[in-house]
């Protein structure tokens, strides 16, 4: 009971140094959580500090320094809240825990589609408010009940152009096709968009890919097994390529055209058949800046000359139909909902690995151990 007090007398001394700046909001709320009050409670009526900023969280690194260019500073500018951000990465499991214990410290997650749908099915978001969120703004198909797409990522295959000069390979069926391109492979550990291109590679077409035949998908990546080194990093997956590692291997694309500067265009990038992947932004139930607040800064990040500004700076595909036809020339090539590549594209189904990617992954990384 003392300590209950002890921490309570410091929740509300923290209030105050929250509202000053001396002290974080993470900080503040795990203070409010150690003496079981709410935050809203502690800051008492003239307040509400946690409501006073927006707290995105995402993976760091230059998605800190990309989203401020292309979104916080903007967002601040219309509103006043300032943008801050938790770099711990949103994970479903830390998103549960976190909102679970009561002790939710962030407002919105630059997280992933399927996210989005299991995270909803439980019970740990909060929906979107599509009277500030516009629809509109988004690929047909591409906003849910609890997110709703704000950037695509994708995967490709990048070649060695020294080694298959003559006849280079594009498609994934090339790929898998180590008698006629011979040389170590690479592929990301992690399942998501291995699958898909070896369901491909195996002659499945792109509108049929879904729902997914994982034993198909299984038995084909155990054919190039042996030639195939399988990363778990985009850094890795980049490093592969530059140090000649492999004569083929997948990248996340917004690594590919540093990957093509870096070889001065030996490797080079097949967008044929990438795999689209829609990240999603998602609000964990109870989020301190409130829904309000929280709908207007997604709705912000609609803004098509914005979404534009994190390709420039991420790498990042625009989920706003209207930016497609935005995209500069450099850039169009690697961008997979640019017109040039988005009919040659797949879309990830986010659907179908909410309910089934437990599953996808371990048979995945078994068939790989």
């Amino acid at each position: 009971m003392q300590d209950k007090m002890f921490y309570k007398d410091l929740a509300f001394t923290g209030a105050k140094d929250f509202k000053s700046g001396k002290l974080g909001r993470r900080e503040f709320l795990y203070l409010c959580a150690l003496a079981g009050v709410a935050s809203s409670s502690v800051i008492a009526g003239d307040a509400e500090a946690a409501a006073n900023e927006i707290v995105l969280w995402n993976w760091g690194g230059d998605a800190v320094k990309c989203h401020t260019s292309a979104f916080g500073a903007a967002f601040t500018k219309e509103s006043g809240l300032p943008v801050k951000y938790d770099t711990s990465g949103p994970l479903q499991g830390k998103i549960k825990e976190m909102v679970n214990s009561g002790n939710v410290t962030a407002d919105v997650a630059d997280a992933d589609a399927f996210d989005a749908i299991s995270l909803g099915k439980s019970g740990h978001l909060e929906k979107i408010d599509y009277s500030v969120v516009d629809k509109k703004k988004v690929l047909e198909g591409f906003a849910w009940d609890y997110g709703v797409s704000i950037i695509f990522y994708g995967y490709a295959f990048m070649y060695d152009t020294k080694k298959f000069k003559g006849n280079p390979p594009s498609t994934w069926a090339d790929f898998f096709n180590t008698k006629k391109y011979s040389g170590k492979r690479s592929l990301y550990k992690w399942a998501n968009g291995s699958l898909e291109g070896a369901l491909m590679a195996d002659g499945v077409s792109k509108d049929k890919v879904y729902p997914m035949d994982l034993d198909r998908a299984i038995n084909k990546i155990k054919s190039i097994k042996s030639d195939t080194i399988f990363w778990g990093s985009g850094s890795e997956a980049q490093q592969m390529i530059v140090n000649g590692e492999v004569s083929m291997g997948m990248v996340w694309l917004n690594r590919a055209k540093a990957v093509e500067a870096d070889t001065n265009g030996r490797y080079r990038l097949n967008m044929n058949e990438a795999i689209a992947m829609p990240g999603a932004y998602l609000v964990p139930k109870g989020n301190p800046a409130g829904r309000a607040n929280v709908m207007k800064f997604i709705a912000s990040c609609q803004v098509a000359e914005r979404q534009i500004e994190i390709l420039r700076c991420h790498g990042m595909t625009p989920s706003n139909p209207e930016a497609f036809g935005m995209i500069p020339d450099d850039l169009k090539r690697f961008a997979v909902t640019s017109k040039e590549n988005l009919s040659r594209v797949l879309l990830n189904d986010p659907i179908w690995w909410a309910e089934n990617g437990g599953n996808a992954v371990n048979s995945f990384l078994e068939a790989i151990g």
